[in-house]
Protein backbone atom coordinates (compact mmCIF):
# COMPACT_ATOMS: atom_id res chain seq x y z
CA UNK A 1 0.00 0.00 0.00
CA UNK A 2 2.78 2.32 0.71
CA UNK A 3 4.66 1.82 -2.64
CA UNK A 4 1.26 2.61 -4.43
CA UNK A 5 0.63 5.50 -2.33
CA UNK A 6 4.24 7.02 -3.33
CA UNK A 7 3.61 6.07 -7.08
CA UNK A 8 0.84 7.91 -6.89
CA UNK A 9 1.95 10.86 -5.28
CA UNK A 10 4.67 10.50 -7.99
CA UNK A 11 2.24 10.62 -10.60
CA UNK A 12 0.80 13.72 -9.35
CA UNK A 13 3.82 15.76 -8.66
CA UNK A 14 4.46 15.38 -12.54
CA UNK A 15 1.85 17.93 -12.94
CA UNK A 16 3.25 21.22 -13.43
CA UNK A 17 7.05 19.93 -13.21
CA UNK A 18 9.07 20.21 -16.24
CA UNK A 19 12.18 18.03 -17.48
CA UNK A 20 15.82 18.97 -17.43
CA UNK A 21 17.25 22.03 -18.80
CA UNK A 22 18.12 20.72 -22.19
CA UNK A 23 14.25 19.79 -22.45
CA UNK A 24 13.14 23.13 -21.58
CA UNK A 25 15.67 25.02 -23.87
CA UNK A 26 14.36 22.88 -26.82
CA UNK A 27 10.77 24.58 -26.53
CA UNK A 28 12.07 27.93 -25.92
CA UNK A 29 12.06 30.45 -28.68
CA UNK A 30 15.33 31.69 -27.97
CA UNK A 31 18.86 28.96 -29.37
CA UNK A 32 21.91 28.36 -28.51
CA UNK A 33 23.96 31.22 -30.92
CA UNK A 34 20.87 33.83 -31.15
CA UNK A 35 21.93 37.29 -31.44
CA UNK A 36 19.09 39.36 -29.84
CA UNK A 37 18.88 43.03 -30.65
CA UNK A 38 16.38 45.44 -28.77
CA UNK A 39 14.98 48.10 -30.85
CA UNK A 40 12.93 50.74 -29.63
CA UNK A 41 12.75 54.51 -28.20
CA UNK A 42 13.39 55.86 -24.78
CA UNK A 43 11.39 53.07 -23.09
CA UNK A 44 14.00 50.52 -24.89
CA UNK A 45 16.51 52.66 -23.94
CA UNK A 46 15.92 52.75 -20.33
CA UNK A 47 17.11 49.31 -20.47
CA UNK A 48 15.63 47.61 -17.64
CA UNK A 49 13.33 45.10 -19.75
CA UNK A 50 15.97 44.01 -21.86
CA UNK A 51 18.39 43.46 -18.50
CA UNK A 52 15.33 41.37 -16.94
CA UNK A 53 14.93 38.85 -20.32
CA UNK A 54 18.94 38.17 -20.61
CA UNK A 55 19.55 38.18 -17.11
CA UNK A 56 16.50 35.42 -17.31
CA UNK A 57 17.73 33.81 -19.71
CA UNK A 58 21.18 33.63 -18.40
CA UNK A 59 20.21 31.84 -15.11
CA UNK A 60 17.90 29.77 -16.11
CA UNK A 61 20.41 28.46 -19.04
CA UNK A 62 23.52 29.13 -18.03
CA UNK A 63 24.72 26.66 -21.19
CA UNK A 64 22.87 28.57 -23.88
CA UNK A 65 25.31 30.77 -25.44
CA UNK A 66 23.28 34.08 -26.86
CA UNK A 67 24.11 37.81 -26.95
CA UNK A 68 21.23 41.00 -26.44
CA UNK A 69 22.50 44.28 -27.77
CA UNK A 70 20.49 47.27 -26.55
CA UNK A 71 19.61 49.58 -29.56
CA UNK A 72 16.68 51.86 -28.13
CA UNK A 73 16.55 55.72 -28.73
CA UNK A 74 14.70 58.04 -26.89
CA UNK A 75 12.14 59.96 -29.10
CA UNK A 76 12.95 57.64 -31.80
CA UNK A 77 9.39 57.16 -34.04
CA UNK A 78 9.61 54.68 -36.76
CA UNK A 79 11.43 57.34 -39.23
CA UNK A 80 14.48 57.39 -36.69
CA UNK A 81 14.99 60.66 -34.50
CA UNK A 82 17.89 62.50 -33.53
CA UNK A 83 20.31 59.80 -33.57
CA UNK A 84 19.84 59.27 -36.89
CA UNK A 85 16.63 58.81 -39.67
CA UNK A 86 15.89 55.09 -40.35
CA UNK A 87 18.27 53.68 -42.71
CA UNK A 88 20.98 55.02 -40.37
CA UNK A 89 19.22 53.73 -37.48
CA UNK A 90 19.50 50.12 -38.81
CA UNK A 91 22.25 50.38 -41.00
CA UNK A 92 24.45 51.61 -37.74
CA UNK A 93 22.75 50.06 -34.52
CA UNK A 94 21.18 46.70 -35.73
CA UNK A 95 22.78 45.47 -38.63
CA UNK A 96 26.59 45.59 -37.80
CA UNK A 97 25.35 43.34 -34.60
CA UNK A 98 24.04 40.27 -37.38
CA UNK A 99 21.28 39.67 -35.25
CA UNK A 100 18.93 36.71 -35.73
CA UNK A 101 16.39 37.61 -33.35
CA UNK A 102 14.97 41.28 -33.19
CA UNK A 103 12.66 43.25 -31.04
CA UNK A 104 10.48 46.17 -32.14
CA UNK A 105 8.28 48.60 -30.14
CA UNK A 106 7.71 51.69 -31.23
CA UNK A 107 4.86 54.05 -31.31
CA UNK A 108 4.83 56.00 -27.65
CA UNK A 109 6.17 59.41 -29.76
CA UNK A 110 4.70 57.80 -32.94
CA UNK A 111 1.09 58.60 -32.17
CA UNK A 112 2.84 62.72 -31.66
CA UNK A 113 1.00 62.67 -28.00
CA UNK A 114 -2.40 64.18 -29.49
CA UNK A 115 -5.45 62.64 -30.40
CA UNK A 116 -5.66 60.18 -33.47
CA UNK A 117 -4.74 61.91 -36.57
CA UNK A 118 -5.44 59.93 -39.83
CA UNK A 119 -1.93 61.39 -41.37
CA UNK A 120 0.27 60.70 -38.62
CA UNK A 121 -1.13 56.92 -38.40
CA UNK A 122 -0.53 56.51 -42.35
CA UNK A 123 3.05 57.68 -41.56
CA UNK A 124 3.31 55.40 -38.55
CA UNK A 125 2.13 52.22 -41.05
CA UNK A 126 4.28 53.04 -43.71
CA UNK A 127 7.59 53.60 -41.67
CA UNK A 128 6.62 50.53 -39.55
CA UNK A 129 6.04 48.19 -42.97
CA UNK A 130 9.83 49.92 -44.33
CA UNK A 131 11.84 48.32 -40.98
CA UNK A 132 10.59 44.88 -41.46
CA UNK A 133 11.14 44.78 -45.26
CA UNK A 134 14.82 46.14 -44.58
CA UNK A 135 15.17 43.80 -41.53
CA UNK A 136 14.21 40.73 -43.75
CA UNK A 137 16.03 42.22 -46.79
CA UNK A 138 19.48 42.71 -45.05
CA UNK A 139 19.22 39.93 -42.35
CA UNK A 140 17.42 36.56 -44.77
CA UNK A 141 15.92 34.49 -41.95
CA UNK A 142 15.46 37.00 -38.84
CA UNK A 143 13.22 36.36 -36.75
CA UNK A 144 11.46 39.51 -35.76
CA UNK A 145 9.16 39.78 -32.80
CA UNK A 146 6.85 42.87 -32.82
CA UNK A 147 6.01 44.92 -29.82
CA UNK A 148 2.54 46.56 -28.88
CA UNK A 149 4.01 50.06 -27.58
CA UNK A 150 3.47 49.90 -23.74
CA UNK A 151 0.80 52.30 -22.38
CA UNK A 152 0.33 56.04 -21.38
CA UNK A 153 -1.11 55.84 -18.11
CA UNK A 154 -4.67 57.27 -17.94
CA UNK A 155 -5.52 54.41 -15.73
CA UNK A 156 -4.10 55.19 -12.38
CA UNK A 157 -3.04 59.41 -13.06
CA UNK A 158 -4.80 62.21 -14.92
CA UNK A 159 -6.83 61.50 -18.60
CA UNK A 160 -5.96 63.24 -21.24
CA UNK A 161 -3.53 63.89 -24.21
CA UNK A 162 -0.44 65.45 -23.25
CA UNK A 163 -0.13 68.66 -25.33
CA UNK A 164 -3.97 68.54 -26.69
CA UNK A 165 -5.23 72.03 -24.99
CA UNK A 166 -8.69 71.24 -26.14
CA UNK A 167 -11.14 68.36 -24.08
CA UNK A 168 -11.41 65.28 -26.16
CA UNK A 169 -13.66 62.38 -25.29
CA UNK A 170 -10.91 59.47 -24.60
CA UNK A 171 -6.91 59.66 -24.18
CA UNK A 172 -3.86 59.09 -25.35
CA UNK A 173 -3.97 55.16 -25.14
CA UNK A 174 -6.57 55.35 -26.69
CA UNK A 175 -4.54 56.54 -29.77
CA UNK A 176 -1.85 53.53 -29.14
CA UNK A 177 -4.48 51.07 -28.76
CA UNK A 178 -5.45 51.49 -32.37
CA UNK A 179 -1.47 51.62 -32.67
CA UNK A 180 -1.22 48.26 -31.24
CA UNK A 181 -4.17 46.71 -33.26
CA UNK A 182 -2.36 47.74 -36.38
CA UNK A 183 0.81 46.14 -34.56
CA UNK A 184 -1.29 43.19 -34.26
CA UNK A 185 -2.63 42.74 -37.77
CA UNK A 186 0.53 43.73 -39.38
CA UNK A 187 2.46 41.01 -37.63
CA UNK A 188 -0.34 38.56 -38.51
CA UNK A 189 0.31 39.10 -42.27
CA UNK A 190 3.83 38.80 -42.27
CA UNK A 191 3.90 35.76 -39.97
CA UNK A 192 5.79 37.10 -36.95
CA UNK A 193 5.14 37.12 -33.35
CA UNK A 194 3.51 39.88 -31.99
CA UNK A 195 3.57 40.77 -28.10
CA UNK A 196 0.77 42.79 -26.19
CA UNK A 197 2.81 44.82 -23.93
CA UNK A 198 0.36 47.08 -23.66
CA UNK A 199 -2.79 44.97 -22.67
CA UNK A 200 -0.40 43.50 -19.97
CA UNK A 201 0.36 46.76 -18.45
CA UNK A 202 -3.44 48.59 -18.33
CA UNK A 203 -4.55 44.93 -16.44
CA UNK A 204 -1.60 45.50 -14.08
CA UNK A 205 -1.54 49.23 -13.49
CA UNK A 206 -6.21 48.14 -12.87
CA UNK A 207 -5.05 45.74 -10.92
CA UNK A 208 -2.82 47.87 -8.59
CA UNK A 209 -5.51 50.44 -8.22
CA UNK A 210 -7.57 48.04 -6.73
CA UNK A 211 -5.53 47.50 -3.73
CA UNK A 212 -3.28 50.69 -3.34
CA UNK A 213 -4.31 53.83 -5.56
CA UNK A 214 -1.03 55.54 -4.79
CA UNK A 215 1.58 52.91 -5.56
CA UNK A 216 -0.57 52.30 -8.73
CA UNK A 217 0.58 55.54 -10.15
CA UNK A 218 4.47 54.92 -9.38
CA UNK A 219 3.97 52.29 -12.24
CA UNK A 220 4.24 54.26 -14.93
CA UNK A 221 5.57 57.88 -13.33
CA UNK A 222 4.91 60.43 -15.24
CA UNK A 223 2.74 58.49 -17.12
CA UNK A 224 5.02 57.55 -20.43
CA UNK A 225 8.42 55.66 -18.84
CA UNK A 226 7.56 52.88 -17.04
CA UNK A 227 9.53 52.23 -13.74
CA UNK A 228 11.62 49.22 -13.04
CA UNK A 229 8.76 47.41 -11.96
CA UNK A 230 6.74 48.33 -14.71
CA UNK A 231 9.45 46.83 -17.19
CA UNK A 232 9.37 43.38 -14.63
CA UNK A 233 5.95 42.83 -16.12
CA UNK A 234 6.95 43.95 -19.96
CA UNK A 235 10.05 41.32 -19.41
CA UNK A 236 7.42 38.71 -17.70
CA UNK A 237 4.92 39.15 -21.20
CA UNK A 238 7.44 38.81 -23.38
CA UNK A 239 9.20 35.62 -21.84
CA UNK A 240 5.76 33.98 -21.56
CA UNK A 241 5.43 34.99 -25.10
CA UNK A 242 8.71 32.98 -26.29
CA UNK A 243 7.63 29.77 -23.98
CA UNK A 244 10.04 30.69 -20.81
CA UNK A 245 9.62 27.56 -18.74
CA UNK A 246 8.65 28.01 -14.80
CA UNK A 247 10.91 26.00 -13.11
CA UNK A 248 14.43 26.44 -11.79
CA UNK A 249 14.23 23.02 -9.91
CA UNK A 250 12.03 21.01 -8.17
CA UNK A 251 12.42 18.39 -5.58
CA UNK A 252 10.22 16.13 -3.60
CA UNK A 253 11.56 14.07 -1.02
CA UNK A 254 9.89 11.07 1.56
CA UNK A 255 12.35 11.58 5.15
CA UNK A 256 10.29 8.38 6.72
CA UNK A 257 11.50 6.06 4.16
CA UNK A 258 14.78 8.10 3.23
CA UNK A 259 13.73 8.17 -0.96
CA UNK A 260 13.76 10.96 -3.42
CA UNK A 261 9.98 11.02 -4.38
CA UNK A 262 10.57 13.38 -7.78
CA UNK A 263 13.10 15.77 -9.49
CA UNK A 264 13.16 17.89 -12.34
CA UNK A 265 15.91 20.10 -13.77
CA UNK A 266 18.20 19.40 -10.67
CA UNK A 267 19.78 16.23 -9.21
CA UNK A 268 19.57 15.11 -5.56
CA UNK A 269 22.22 12.56 -3.98
CA UNK A 270 24.29 11.83 -0.60
CA UNK A 271 20.32 11.59 1.26
CA UNK A 272 20.64 10.71 4.56
CA UNK A 273 17.76 11.26 7.31
CA UNK A 274 17.82 10.46 10.78
CA UNK A 275 14.62 11.15 13.79
CA UNK A 276 15.80 14.48 14.13
CA UNK A 277 17.84 15.72 10.81
CA UNK A 278 18.02 14.80 7.12
CA UNK A 279 20.17 16.18 4.70
CA UNK A 280 21.08 15.54 1.10
CA UNK A 281 23.55 17.43 -1.94
CA UNK A 282 21.59 19.42 -5.00
CA UNK A 283 23.00 20.06 -8.44
CA UNK A 284 20.21 22.30 -10.27
CA UNK A 285 21.03 23.11 -13.52
CA UNK A 286 19.77 26.71 -13.10
CA UNK A 287 19.48 29.52 -11.14
CA UNK A 288 16.77 31.30 -9.38
CA UNK A 289 15.12 34.53 -11.46
CA UNK A 290 16.17 37.68 -9.41
CA UNK A 291 13.33 39.95 -9.43
CA UNK A 292 15.51 43.09 -10.53
CA UNK A 293 13.11 45.86 -8.60
CA UNK A 294 11.98 43.34 -5.46
CA UNK A 295 14.66 43.71 -3.06
CA UNK A 296 15.92 47.52 -3.87
CA UNK A 297 14.14 50.31 -5.00
CA UNK A 298 15.59 51.04 -8.93
CA UNK A 299 15.21 54.53 -10.01
CA UNK A 300 12.77 55.67 -13.24
CA UNK A 301 15.78 56.10 -15.64
CA UNK A 302 19.57 55.04 -14.83
CA UNK A 303 21.86 57.61 -13.63
CA UNK A 304 24.02 58.99 -16.26
CA UNK A 305 27.48 57.44 -14.26
CA UNK A 306 29.66 55.27 -16.68
CA UNK A 307 29.64 51.88 -15.15
CA UNK A 308 26.62 52.24 -12.93
CA UNK A 309 26.13 48.52 -11.79
CA UNK A 310 22.32 49.31 -10.28
CA UNK A 311 21.57 49.73 -5.95
CA UNK A 312 23.01 47.11 -3.84
CA UNK A 313 20.09 43.79 -3.40
CA UNK A 314 18.86 43.96 -0.11
CA UNK A 315 17.17 40.43 0.46
CA UNK A 316 15.79 41.23 3.91
CA UNK A 317 13.98 45.22 2.57
CA UNK A 318 10.72 44.37 0.42
CA UNK A 319 9.92 47.31 -2.20
CA UNK A 320 6.14 47.62 -1.73
CA UNK A 321 5.34 48.92 -5.06
CA UNK A 322 7.42 45.34 -6.80
CA UNK A 323 5.69 43.26 -4.15
CA UNK A 324 2.28 44.42 -5.05
CA UNK A 325 2.35 44.58 -8.39
CA UNK A 326 4.78 41.28 -8.76
CA UNK A 327 2.06 39.32 -6.57
CA UNK A 328 -0.79 40.33 -9.25
CA UNK A 329 1.06 39.23 -12.24
CA UNK A 330 2.19 36.11 -10.45
CA UNK A 331 5.41 35.94 -11.50
CA UNK A 332 6.64 33.34 -9.40
CA UNK A 333 3.97 30.75 -10.63
CA UNK A 334 4.97 32.05 -14.57
CA UNK A 335 8.40 32.41 -14.00
CA UNK A 336 10.37 31.71 -10.83
CA UNK A 337 8.92 28.31 -9.19
CA UNK A 338 11.44 26.36 -7.24
CA UNK A 339 9.19 23.90 -5.08
CA UNK A 340 11.02 22.02 -2.30
CA UNK A 341 9.11 19.14 -0.53
CA UNK A 342 10.00 17.07 2.49
CA UNK A 343 7.32 14.34 3.23
CA UNK A 344 7.22 12.00 6.52
CA UNK A 345 8.58 14.31 8.48
CA UNK A 346 7.97 14.50 12.28
CA UNK A 347 5.20 17.25 13.19
CA UNK A 348 7.10 19.93 14.69
CA UNK A 349 9.39 22.64 13.29
CA UNK A 350 12.22 22.25 11.35
CA UNK A 351 15.04 24.77 10.39
CA UNK A 352 16.69 25.03 6.76
CA UNK A 353 20.25 25.28 6.06
CA UNK A 354 21.92 25.51 2.90
CA UNK A 355 25.75 25.43 2.53
CA UNK A 356 24.96 26.38 6.49
CA UNK A 357 23.04 29.80 5.24
CA UNK A 358 20.21 29.54 7.40
CA UNK A 359 17.00 30.04 4.96
CA UNK A 360 13.88 29.57 7.46
CA UNK A 361 12.19 27.69 10.20
CA UNK A 362 9.53 25.50 8.24
CA UNK A 363 6.69 23.47 9.96
CA UNK A 364 6.34 19.90 9.27
CA UNK A 365 3.38 20.47 7.36
CA UNK A 366 4.90 23.07 5.02
CA UNK A 367 7.36 21.38 3.96
CA UNK A 368 4.74 17.98 2.61
CA UNK A 369 3.32 21.10 1.09
CA UNK A 370 6.31 22.84 -0.53
CA UNK A 371 7.76 25.77 -0.23
CA UNK A 372 9.37 28.07 -3.42
CA UNK A 373 13.18 28.36 -2.17
CA UNK A 374 13.09 31.64 -4.98
CA UNK A 375 11.05 33.48 -2.55
CA UNK A 376 14.05 32.84 0.38
CA UNK A 377 17.63 34.28 0.66
CA UNK A 378 19.67 31.45 -0.55
CA UNK A 379 22.97 31.19 -2.03
CA UNK A 380 21.64 30.38 -5.33
CA UNK A 381 19.48 33.63 -5.32
CA UNK A 382 22.78 35.63 -4.16
CA UNK A 383 24.69 34.00 -7.46
CA UNK A 384 21.72 34.91 -9.60
CA UNK A 385 22.00 38.46 -8.86
CA UNK A 386 25.72 38.48 -8.95
CA UNK A 387 25.06 37.23 -12.94
CA UNK A 388 21.90 40.16 -12.99
CA UNK A 389 24.87 42.76 -12.23
CA UNK A 390 27.17 40.91 -14.71
CA UNK A 391 24.15 41.68 -17.08
CA UNK A 392 23.58 45.16 -16.06
CA UNK A 393 26.76 46.17 -16.13
CA UNK A 394 27.60 44.61 -20.04
CA UNK A 395 24.54 46.36 -20.85
CA UNK A 396 25.92 50.19 -19.58
CA UNK A 397 29.09 49.79 -21.39
CA UNK A 398 27.46 49.24 -25.01
CA UNK A 399 25.44 52.46 -23.86
CA UNK A 400 28.68 54.30 -23.13
CA UNK A 401 30.63 53.02 -25.73
CA UNK A 402 27.79 53.69 -28.22
CA UNK A 403 26.42 56.83 -27.19
CA UNK A 404 29.30 58.60 -25.43
CA UNK A 405 32.07 57.50 -27.90
CA UNK A 406 30.34 55.85 -31.32
CA UNK A 407 27.91 58.48 -32.17
CA UNK A 408 30.38 61.99 -30.61
CA UNK A 409 32.93 60.59 -32.60
CA UNK A 410 31.14 60.20 -36.13
CA UNK A 411 29.98 63.88 -36.04
CA UNK A 412 33.38 65.36 -35.18
CA UNK A 413 34.70 64.62 -39.03
CA UNK A 414 37.59 64.51 -40.58
CA UNK A 415 40.16 61.57 -41.45
CA UNK A 416 42.54 61.19 -38.74
CA UNK A 417 39.23 61.68 -35.74
CA UNK A 418 37.44 59.07 -37.96
CA UNK A 419 40.12 56.85 -38.27
CA UNK A 420 40.93 56.80 -34.35
CA UNK A 421 37.69 56.97 -33.29
CA UNK A 422 37.06 53.69 -35.37
CA UNK A 423 39.87 51.80 -33.71
CA UNK A 424 38.61 52.90 -30.12
CA UNK A 425 35.19 51.85 -30.67
CA UNK A 426 36.04 48.31 -32.29
CA UNK A 427 38.20 47.86 -29.18
CA UNK A 428 35.38 48.61 -26.94
CA UNK A 429 33.05 46.44 -28.57
CA UNK A 430 35.46 43.33 -28.19
CA UNK A 431 36.00 44.00 -24.66
CA UNK A 432 31.86 44.09 -24.65
CA UNK A 433 32.09 40.64 -26.48
CA UNK A 434 34.11 39.34 -23.74
CA UNK A 435 31.54 40.22 -21.23
CA UNK A 436 29.43 37.09 -21.73
CA UNK A 437 32.35 34.95 -20.26
CA UNK A 438 32.20 36.26 -16.78
CA UNK A 439 28.33 36.25 -17.07
CA UNK A 440 28.47 32.36 -18.11
CA UNK A 441 30.84 31.92 -15.31
CA UNK A 442 28.78 33.44 -12.71
CA UNK A 443 25.31 31.74 -13.69
CA UNK A 444 27.44 28.10 -13.34
CA UNK A 445 25.17 26.04 -10.97
CA UNK A 446 27.47 24.90 -7.95
CA UNK A 447 26.29 21.87 -5.88
CA UNK A 448 24.73 22.99 -2.70
CA UNK A 449 24.03 21.08 0.89
CA UNK A 450 20.63 21.30 2.31
CA UNK A 451 20.30 20.21 6.14
CA UNK A 452 16.54 20.17 7.48
CA UNK A 453 17.00 20.05 11.76
CA UNK A 454 14.36 19.73 13.65
CA UNK A 455 13.83 22.66 16.26
CA UNK A 456 13.60 21.18 19.72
Amino acid sequence: MKSMFWLAMAALLMVGWTGGNAAQAKGFFIKAGDRVVFYGDSITEQRYYPVAVQTFIRTRFPNLHVRFVDSGVGGDRVTGGWAGGINLRLKRDIFPFKPNVVTIMLGMNDGSYRPFNKHIFMIYKNGYRHIIQSLQAHLPGVKIVLIAPSPWDNYAQRKGYPVNPHHRPGSYNDVLIRYSNFVKKLAAKNHLLCVDFNTAMVEAIKAAIKINPHLATRIIPGQCHPGATGQMVMAQTLLRAWGAPATVAAVDINAANKTVVKTANTTVSNLSASPTQISWTELDQSLPYPMMTLHASWPQFPPEVAGWTGPRQNMHAVNPLAAMVLKEVHAYRVLDREPLRVGGLAAGDYQLRINHQQVGTFSAGQLAKGINLARYDTPMMGQAYKVMRLVWLQTEYRFVTWRNYQLPLARLGGPAVEKAGRKLVAAMYKHWRHMDAAQYAAAKPLPDNYTLTAVK
